[in-house]
């Protein structure tokens, strides 16, 4: 994704929602402003005049480049109106606890299941920045494991589990900003190249005394380690990555019923880091906001792509049990 300049310019609620964008062109009037908050600019040849096509096509008047505000995003190819994909994102955005396939579908009428699951995978590939900054100040980092319950061996040696790795910025007594990021296994390696990829440098890093935490680099951290074998209040050790573990499993059994695929993973954990840390926001028309601003800045992604980069060949959701 490029970088973009942050406006102001959103719905307050669902009712000015519903009004602002009843048509096509309210809707595309909406992504002109995320795309160019400046004003049009050719991608060509910098020219800031233009004329618009009724496809909404805008063709610059030095050198006729033409820019479509959909084609190389998300967006790009959809037969459905671009109405239903502003009504999809509001929902994605606004609603407290998300929105799973089958109910965007029921909402849109869809006659596809697989349509609705694309569009929701899609947006969820929006979520996240890449240029976004790292977490800062005293930061608590731990890992918790998500699977079926299998026999055999426990804890962070177990088969059959996938881990996500959690760092959670603290604020005095409150949780600030997180980042979920789903990881290998608990070696030096993994835990070390997920510390240096979420927290900045010269932060306070609190982790238990797994061995995996040794590795982190002492001249770019300050790393405590909190042995919970030797503390008298088991549930003041790192409680703000285990408050979170708890919010995320309940996000997959409450919005999801406890169904979907381990491969996608990665994808419903970044819904729920974009959610968490725009919890504060006044406005719930902010989150739509941040994510049409990253929409227009995606990358076209079809369904196939979807699926070939996760691990097999079927999109469906299966059942995916949950433990500690």
């Amino acid at each position: 994704m490029n970088e973009f300049i942050i406006t102001e310019d959103f719905p307050k609620n669902e009712i000015e929602f519903d009004q602002r964008f009843l048509n096509a062109t309210a809707c595309y009037q909406y992504l002109f402003s995320m795309k160019w908050p400046q004003g049009f600019s050719c991608a060509n040849c910098g020219h800031q005049e233009y004329w618009s096509s009724k496809k909404y096509i805008y063709i610059c008047k030095r050198c006729l480049h033409q820019h479509s505000l959909t084609a190389g995003t998300v967006l790009d190819s959809s037969k459905k109106p671009i109405t239903y994909w502003f009504k999809a994102m509001w929902w994605f955005t606004t609603r407290k606890a998300g929105i799973n396939a089958v109910n965007l579908q029921e909402l849109l009428g869809f006659g596809s299941y697989n349509t609705a699951w694309a569009w929701l995978q899609k947006l969820r590939r929006c979520t996240i920045r890449k240029d976004r900054e790292k977490l800062s100040g005293t930061v608590e980092v731990d890992e918790f494991f998500i699977g079926g319950e299998k026999s055999g061996k426990r804890g962070r040696g177990a088969t059959g589990k996938t881990i996500i790795a959690t760092a959670v910025q603290r604020n005095g007594n409150k949780l600030g900003r997180i980042r979920l990021k789903v990881i290998p296994n608990c070696s030096s390696a993994a835990l070390s190249a997920f510390v240096n990829d979420s927290v900045a440098a010269g932060s306070s890093v609190y982790t238990d005394g797994w061995k995996g935490y040794y590795g982190l680099d002492k001249e770019i951290y300050t790393h405590y380690q909190v042995f919970q074998n030797k503390s008298s209040d088991k549930d003041s050790v790192l409680p703000g990555v285990h408050l979170i573990a708890s919010l995320v499993k309940r996000m997959i059994i409450g919005t999801h019923q406890g169904r979907f695929e381990p491969r996608y993973l990665q994808n419903y954990l970044d819904e729920y880091v974009f959610r968490f840390n725009r919890r504060t926001s006044r406005s719930i028309g902010k989150k739509f906001m941040r994510l049409v601003q990253q929409v227009i800045h995606s990358t076209k992604t079809t369904l196939a792509q979807l699926v070939k980069t996760a691990h097999s060949q079927s999109p469906c959701e299966c059942s995916f049990g949950l433990s500690a």
